[in-house]
């Protein structure tokens, strides 16, 4: 499990949970609800949370120590079951840096219960027992939602009222990425309405680009547009785009980048992910069909921002490639990271009922 590999027993369990569950909408108020669809917010909740970032940003600057009394005595646990660096560490730091504490399976779920045979219903309950949040990464679609179902249920039972927040769900979702994204985006360009946004790459197996496209639809605004610029055997998911044009976004679908490359505001590149891949062979024949290097972004607007989840591959060239990627002022992808901290710190702080942030 770890490696990402998706048991298709399990897979269907947590798929069926996609139709019976329905997370709750977020409506102005964070306190006591699980994270797992950016389907939750509209943009009144992203607005608050934004805010609520920037305060926590600001006084991150000025060392207000008055933040570590957010998640005063209140827990973390992590359950990933497959590899992380950014998102796992970044919730650490999160949580730790408004004062609360964190908890992990020893030596990582794949020496835990879970190598047992326990299934995920079970683990989460347990973990739930213990702790007040669990910030859950599965490669199962659907997994955030199973967890979110079985943790009510088991609410009833104990002192306890266990949130999770998602961490990545299969190909399916990653919630707490898309909104560092946006929020990336606003503050770089201070407002998502009117933007020409593209996003390259694996737009198939990619779920921070499935989640970001979702949260710029929630802006509904006509003079918006998003470009999808991907092999056929990787463009994106049509629930993603259909549920995209009924927002009135206008969307755009290429292979080629130049179609779209001299109008963008916002490029957001992603790798081909390997592991997704069931077939080596297909993973070979496509994984370097977009390349982004120093001669590429020299051809996109003085004021484009280019955008990474990480990691990196070769998809952004070589070593040498990298290093004159950084040194360009357009490139945003580790200001990218360092939010990711802060937007998780404001997420936690709200969804643990934490003082005004």
């Amino acid at each position: 499990m770890s490696n990402g590999t998706v048991n298709r027993t399990d897979l269907r369990q947590s798929e069926r949970f996609l139709s019976l569950y329905t997370p709750p909408k977020i409506a102005g108020e964070f306190t006591g609800k699980h994270i797992i669809s950016v389907e939750q917010f509209d943009r009144h909740d992203l607005q608050i949370l934004f805010d609520a970032t920037l305060s926590i940003r600001r006084r991150m600057r000025q060392h207000d120590r008055g933040l570590l009394q957010l998640t005063a005595g209140r827990l973390m646990a992590t359950l990933f079951y497959e590899a992380s660096t950014r998102t796992d560490l970044s919730f650490q730091a999160a949580m730790r840096h408004l004062g609360g504490e964190v908890v992990a399976a020893s030596n990582g779920v794949q020496f835990s219960s879970i190598y047992k045979g326990e299934n995920l219903a079970d683990t989460v309950r347990a973990v739930g027992c213990y702790a007040d949040v669990i910030v859950l990464r599965h490669p199962n679609v659907g997994s955030s939602y199973e967890a979110a179902y079985y943790l009510d249920l088991l609410r009833e039972q104990v002192i306890r009222q266990p949130l999770v927040i998602s961490g990545g769900d299969g190909i399916g979702e990653h919630p707490t990425q898309a909104l560092l994204d946006i929020f990336t985006i606003f503050d770089c360009k201070h407002r998502i309405d009117g933007l020409n946004i593209t996003l390259v790459g694996d737009l198939r197996h990619g779920r921070t680009v499935h989640s970001l496209a979702k949260l710029i639809a929630r802006y509904e605004a006509q003079d918006t547009t998003l470009n999808f610029v991907a092999p056929d055997e990787l463009r994106m998911p049509e629930n993603v785009l259909n549920y995209i044009r009924e927002q009135g976004i206008a969307v755009n679908e290429t292979d080629n980048l130049y179609d779209v490359l001299g109008e963008t505001d916002v490029i957001y590149w992603t790798r081909v992910q390997e592991e997704r891949f069931e077939d080596p062979d297909s993973y070979e024949a496509i994984k370097d069909r977009f390349i982004m290097t120093p001669a590429v972004l020299a051809q996109a607007k003085d004021d484009v921002i280019l955008m990474h989840p990480l990691p990196r591959k070769h998809e952004m060239g070589t070593p040498a490639d990298h290093d004159a990627l950084d040194a360009d002022p357009r490139t945003v992808y580790f200001k990218q990271m360092e939010n990711g901290m802060f937007v998780r710190m404001a997420l936690l702080a709200k969804v643990l009922g934490g003082l005004w942030v």
